[in-house]
Formats: C-alpha cells, structure tokens, sequence
C-alpha cells in the first residue's frame, strides 16, 4: 500500500509547505494505528496510538525533512521519523541497538494518510505498468490503471498506445491532465510530454504544484471524482471503437459525447485552472 500511495498521490519529494499538523491514519502494515501531530515552539508534540488501543505521548524535534521523536514499542526504543507528504506522511521507525546505535537493518517504512482523505480501490482488470519504452499497452488497459503505475511507467504506457488512442484521451481533457501530471513526475517523460502537452495550455511546474496543493487542503477528491468520471465515459469510447460487445446505443451516446468534446476544445489547462 505504500508503494500505491506514492505511485497515486505524492511520487517527489516533500515539499517544503507541506507540514505536518493532524491526524494520520495508518494504512496496510500500519493499519488501526494513528498519529495525532501539532507544531509548538520547540519543534512538535502529538501521541502515537499503536493498534491495539495503547497510546503514548511525544515530543518531536522539528528537522528538515520532518519531525523526530524517541518512542517505546514492542520492548525497544525506536527513533520514528515522520516526513511529511501531500497526502500524508511517510513514518520511518528505526530501533536502537544494545549499543545506542540506530539499528537500521530493524527499521520499518510505514504509510499514514491524512485523516477523511479517501484512497481509490485498484481497478478489478488493473494490469502491472509496462518495464520497457515501446512496449505495446492497449488503450483500454492504459486508461484502467495508469493512475496506479509509478510515472516511469505512464511514460512507457502512454507512449505505447496506439496514436489514434492518444488523439481520443485529448477529447477528455481531465484525463488528458492527469495522465500529463504523472508524466510530469517522471524522471525521462520528455518524450512523452511532448505529444501530451501539444495544444493543452499547461506547462509541468503549474501542474504539479496546482496537484500537490489540492492534496494538501483536502480538495483532491473532487478532482479526482472529475477525471473518474471522464476516465470511464473514455474507456466506453475505447471499447465501442475496439469491437467490445457493448450495446449500440450505449456506443452512440458515447459517439455524442466524443464529438461533443471534439466540438468545446477544451484542455487540460482549462480543467487545471478551475482547481487553482
């Protein structure tokens, strides 16, 4: 779970306004486990609740990447370091040896989400990302679970669907932004950005930023709720267009649609700006 929420929410590096002020919920290995955090004037304070109902209070000095505290758990004292991310905070917890040395080959990486932050499920037909530029992705497939792959591969992904399949994902323009701010997150995406960026008014940083800020102040469900919607009515254009056994009125509205969408010539940079 980790893993999947850095791939959905926050693959970079904290950024600096993010801090760490709340409750976060443990998830996966973490799970029923809590953190409650607030910053003071010598760094932070807050209660560790473990998931067995046990709770104890600390103290934290505040560092660069975070915060620092000395806890009690499972017998051991374990240093926790707490970084902070746009959904949440990645909870490093490293024991002290016999010795007083940090025990790294003990430590454990663990995943808290900020509290009424909701997770999306995997998709039922979701399929690994692609290793290898150039390797050939269905359409269909593509747009069901790229929003679950690390940017290294959307980027293959992306570039590994048919050009016309490209050209469709256009007419969906909050698709078309959110594919474009995971492509955006990849370390060699430029390629690919160079034929997703055509003619959508949106340059990376804008995205970016505008994306992590919506996660910080709890506003990106509601994005996210958008391209949902326009990810599914995308995936029916696919399948109508694939020869998938769909009804043929389902197929014609979904023919509207798409010349509908052809028609508005609306963009990426369009939908980016109503979430500013």
């Amino acid at each position: 779970m980790l893993a999947l929420l850095i791939c959905l929410l926050a693959p970079v590096i904290a950024l600096a306004a993010d801090q760490l002020n709340g409750t976060y919920l443990g998830v996966d290995d973490a799970e029923g486990a809590r953190i409650r955090i607030a910053p003071d004037s010598g760094g932070y304070q807050g209660t560790f609740f473990d998931a067995k109902g046990s709770s104890q209070a600390f103290q934290a000095d505040g560092v660069e990447a975070g915060a620092e505290a000395v806890l009690d758990m499972d017998n051991r004292t374990v240093l926790m370091r707490m970084v902070p991310l746009p959904f949440g905070a990645q909870v490093q917890l490293i024991p002290f040896a016999a010795d007083g040395t940090l025990d790294f080959g003990s430590a454990r990486v663990l995943a808290f989400v900020r509290e009424g932050m909701s997770l999306p499920e995997q998709p039922e037909h979701f399929i690994p990302a692609p290793t290898r530029m150039g390797q050939k992705v269905s359409a269909n497939a593509f747009v069901e679970s790229y929003q679950f792959w690390e940017p290294a591969g959307v980027v293959n992904g992306y570039l590994g669907i048919p050009e016309r399949y490209r050209t469709m994902m256009r007419m969906f323009a909050a698709v078309q932004l959110d594919v474009i701010w995971k492509l955006c997150l990849a370390d060699d995406g430029d390629r690919a950005l160079a034929t997703a960026l055509r003619g959508q008014e949106v340059a990376c940083p804008d995205v970016i930023e505008t994306v992590s800020n919506l996660q910080r102040r709890g506003r990106f469900d509601s994005y996210k709720a958008e391209v949902d919607e326009q990810r599914k009515a995308l995936q029916i254009s696919i399948q109508c267009a694939d020869g998938y056994r769909i009804g043929k009125a389902t197929c014609d509205a979904a023919a509207r649609r798409l010349a509908d969408a052809a028609i508005s010539l609306e963009t990426a940079g369009q939908i980016l700006q109503k979430y500013r």
